[in-house]
């Protein structure tokens, strides 16, 4: 090596050395606060999304809380949280209410859940003059109901007195004291109240009604003024669910942690192939099911300041992951 080549590279390793670190170092992670709304099997996008590090690989930092039911949107709309993993039902009829909140993207797209009934109950028919019960008003497990009843030719309150109950515990606890004669219940409680005698008596699922079951909300401020964000959180939110999908055994304990049940618990397992084939990581949510949740709150007599589905969600961002070949990149690995 000559002198002159040398002292460049002389040069050139002091300059490296004396440059300080953060101008090599990743771009800073952004701080943001993210929420879940319930702790259940249906839930496990933004959790393996947190406990895995996918948030952090697109550049996120989050704080991930529990905000349970409907009081997501409050902490939305107040700024406590940036974007929710949220029940698309609420976030629907807030908006049509007149709050500034949006779907972003669905990531389950089914209403999983069941109708079991006393023994005494043999047909659907025989829950005339009787009562059943389903989740709080404006959940999923209450649309639930509220789906079964008019796809079977029932009027809630008329023909069949409905209750609502605080979720699927309370749905089996009131069969159990016989303070209803059907509910409407989800896996693996579902499995629970067939071993109590409480047969099925009707999928809901099978209806195939495409549903907002569970979506990523936030404001339309936070939306405009973070549009990089908002990508960086679908991808990694679909990354989480495709993880979910193919990789179980690394995934089932993160769920376990937060479900708070054994690692060898079989309703994991259970959960896994009820929900697993159900969450979408494409992402796209469905007008159809918004139209449901509309059409339900105009038969409500509820004042709405919109009913067009289209104003609901904010598709700008899952049509971008699709022209970029996003979803599928993730499918093809």
């Amino acid at each position: 090596m000559n002198h002159s080549l040398k002292r460049f590279s002389v040069s050139l390793l002091a300059a490296i050395l004396l440059t300080p670190y953060h101008l090599f170092a990743a771009p800073p992670l952004k701080k943001v606060r993210a929420a879940f709304t319930a702790f259940g099997y249906a839930n496990p996008p933004f959790w393996i999304a947190k406990d895995l590090r996918v948030f952090e690989k697109y550049g996120l930092d989050v704080e991930l809380v529990y905000v349970g039911g409907a009081r997501n949107i409050q902490a939305l709309l107040g700024g406590s949280v940036d974007f929710s993993q949220a029940g698309g039902a609420s976030v629907v009829s807030a908006t049509a209410q007149g709050a500034e909140v949006v779907i972003l993207g669905t990531v389950f797209t089914r209403l999983i859940f069941m109708v079991h009934a006393v023994p005494q109950i043999k047909e659907i028919t025989d829950l005339k003059g009787k009562s059943m019960a389903a989740g709080t008003v404006g959940g999923n497990s209450y649309f639930a109901g509220q789906l079964f009843l008019s796809r079977v030719g029932l009027v809630p309150n008329k023909d069949v007195t409905f209750r609502v109950l605080g979720g699927t515990p309370e749905v089996l606890s009131a069969l159990q004291h016989g303070q209803v004669q059907a509910g409407v219940m989800s896996p693996p409680t579902t499995s629970i109240a067939a071993r109590m005698g409480f047969r099925q008596i009707f999928d809901i699922a099978s209806l195939e009604l495409p549903f907002p079951t569970i979506s990523v909300a936030s404001t339309r401020r936070f939306v405009q003024e973070n549009p990089e964000t908002i990508l960086n959180v679908l991808r990694a939110t679909a990354e989480a669910i495709y993880v979910y999908k193919t990789q179980p055994e690394l995934t089932l304990p993160m769920v376990a942690k937060y479900m708070r049940v054994p690692r060898d618990d079989p309703a994991l397992r259970e959960s896994y192939e009820v929900y697993g084939k159900q969450l979408d990581q494409n992402l796209r949510p469905s007008l159809e099911g918004i139209k449901f949740i509309l059409d339900f709150l105009t038969d409500q007599r509820l004042a709405i300041k919109t009913k067009n589905p289209p104003d609901f969600v904010d598709l700008r961002f899952v049509s971008k992951l699709e022209e970029e070949g996003f979803f599928k990149r993730l499918a093809a690995k």
